[in-house]
């Protein structure tokens, strides 16, 4: 079936089709005010020198090499695991600005309590992971690279994505189901008009009655009184 005979018979079942798209429509609102929105939160720390000098090389290298890999520390399954099995959420970002030192956490959720939340334990890893992996190498305290927070995590922005997308996905689904619902019913109301046209006798044509020749019904008894007189002059 081309689309020119799907659009006809939407078009012919109508009123099919249309109170159809209107729950459709209706099933639209409804899922997506069961969607709750996700609230985006962003913190930006950076990685500041030690007060003293080193005495020992320090293990991260440089302040921008060191803000690169604690970035792919915090980003690690092991991290996240970790913040999940706080109660925080696992779905956050570290993300180092490029030649810079300057890290920014980005969270979201469906709490923005929860999600500032997770984006200051966050912050909390960076600083453990600074202060284990400088002590293990011998640097003091005083000689360590640190963390300090520029912005505290804030709300960025509401985010609807999840929302749209469910709305989207239900509406599409929804106004197909009419189609093919309102199609179907127009095939089927042809086929029955169709097996009904053949039941009925074709208008003008003979039954077999009236293919039979009409007899008179004395036609027998006259031609028995013919022999007999026959009979009565020989």
């Amino acid at each position: 079936m081309d689309v020119w005979r799907i659009t006809v018979a939407a078009l012919r079942r109508w009123y099919i089709f249309l109170p159809l798209l209107a729950l459709t429509a209706g099933a639209v609102q409804v899922v997506g005010a069961g969607v709750a929105p996700e609230y985006e939160v962003a913190g930006t720390a950076l990685i500041t020198p030690g007060s003293a000098p080193a005495p020992v090389p320090n293990p991260y290298g440089g302040e921008q090499q060191a803000t690169a890999a604690v970035a792919i520390v915090l980003n690690s399954a092991e991290m996240r695991a970790r913040a999940q099995a706080e109660g925080l959420l696992a779905s956050y970002e570290v993300a180092g600005q490029s030649r810079s030192t300057i890290m920014t956490v980005t969270v979201r959720g469906a709490h923005f309590d929860k999600a500032a939340a997770t984006a200051d334990y966050v912050f909390g890893l960076a600083v453990e992971e600074l202060e284990a992996r400088q002590s293990g190498a011998g640097i003091p305290p005083a000689a360590q690279y640190g963390l300090d927070v520029l912005a505290a995590p804030s709300l960025l922005g509401v985010a609807y994505d999840g929302k749209l997308q469910v709305q989207a996905v239900t509406g599409l689904l929804g106004a197909s189901a009419a189609l093919v619902v309102a199609v179907l019913f127009d095939d089927i109301v042809g086929l029955v008009r169709r097996r009904r046209a053949r039941r009925r006798p074709r208008a003008g044509a003979p039954s077999i009655a009236q293919g039979l020749p009409d007899w008179p019904e004395d036609t027998e008894p006259a031609a028995e009184s013919r022999r007999d007189r026959d009979h009565a002059h020989a």
